[in-house]
């Protein structure tokens, strides 16, 4: 998926918002909007937004001189989450399809997000991951491929957002291998946080080599690209690894909560739906093979 001309504005905004954050003031944060403003005409916009976010984000570390701007709010994130995990598993444990369920309640996990926006409600994603279907729910298609699954690869997301996966991992009764993020970028998961939401007591977790909020496969470790290539399922959660991999052949089920007008176009176009048959707010269960 290209950079559209509409992901500028956002890069802009979430300059702003890393000023916030990083407790800039006057020139300084002023110097960071600038400076990602000055950025913007000299990103390849034939690359995907999560590849020309490095850049951002990288010059935006710089300038705030710190090289995890979102470590604290990363931290809170998985404790929050990891307070809900024991009411989240009654929720499963109750339901007449935990599997299902589960699939569901991870893709309301994907609400964690400081990159798309700056503001979320979990409660409010979670009830309505149980109350309303998928906008495109390839759910059964996807029970089929995990049952002659051995290798099986999730793509993890966001921290927080972890503790969700976690719980659906749980359900899947098989070896699976978690992949996170090499280096900070955004609230993108490190290995650390995946341990700190006990993913590493549940599976096999490695990181993908690189410091970008997706999966760009020409950029990721040999190692990564190995393990990408051999799994005979990947479950990619989130924005970012949806706009790096949706045009990749291989047996992907995308997992995601919409969280802009070009991601919803894209993810239509897909299956083959009216422009506005997704909407921001929506999940997605997209399948590509």
């Amino acid at each position: 998926m290209r950079t559209s001309p509409d992901c500028l504005p956002c890069f802009l905004r979430q300059a702003g918002h890393v000023a916030t954050i990083t407790g800039a003031t006057g020139e300084t944060a002023a110097e960071m909007v600038q400076a990602a403003a000055r950025l913007l005409p000299t990103l390849d916009l034939t690359l995907s937004p999560p590849e020309n976010a490095v850049a951002l984000y990288g010059l935006l570390a710089r300038l705030s001189g710190s090289a995890d701007p979102f470590g604290a709010l990363k931290n809170e994130s998985n404790r929050a989450a990891l307070a809900l995990l024991p009411r989240l598993r009654e929720i499963v444990a109750g339901a007449g399809d935990p599997l299902r369920t589960a699939a569901r309640l991870a893709i309301a996990g994907n609400v964690i997000d400081y990159g798309a926006q700056q503001e979320f409600d979990v409660e409010g994603a979670i009830s309505a991951s149980l109350e309303q279907a998928p906008a495109i729910d390839h759910f059964a298609w996807f029970r089929t491929r995990l049952a002659g699954a051995e290798r099986i690869l999730y793509l993890a997301d966001n921290c927080g957002e972890l503790v969700f996966d976690r719980l659906f991992i749980e359900q899947l009764g098989r070896p699976v291998t978690l992949a996170v993020k090499a280096r900070p970028i955004i609230n993108d998961a490190l290995i650390a946080d995946a341990e700190a939401c006990g993913l590493t007591e549940l599976c096999r977790v490695v990181d993908n080599g690189t410091g970008c909020p997706g999966t760009p496969l020409a950029a990721c470790s040999p190692e990564f690209q190995i393990l990408f290539r051999a799994a005979d399922l990947i479950i990619s959660k989130g924005q970012g690894n949806f706009e790096t991999l949706s045009e990749t052949a291989a047996p992907l089920f995308f997992m995601l909560l919409v969280k802009c007008p070009v991601v919803a176009s894209h993810a239509a176009a897909m299956a083959n739906r009216s422009p506005d048959a997704v909407r921001i707010g929506d999940l997605l269960m997209l399948a590509t093979a």
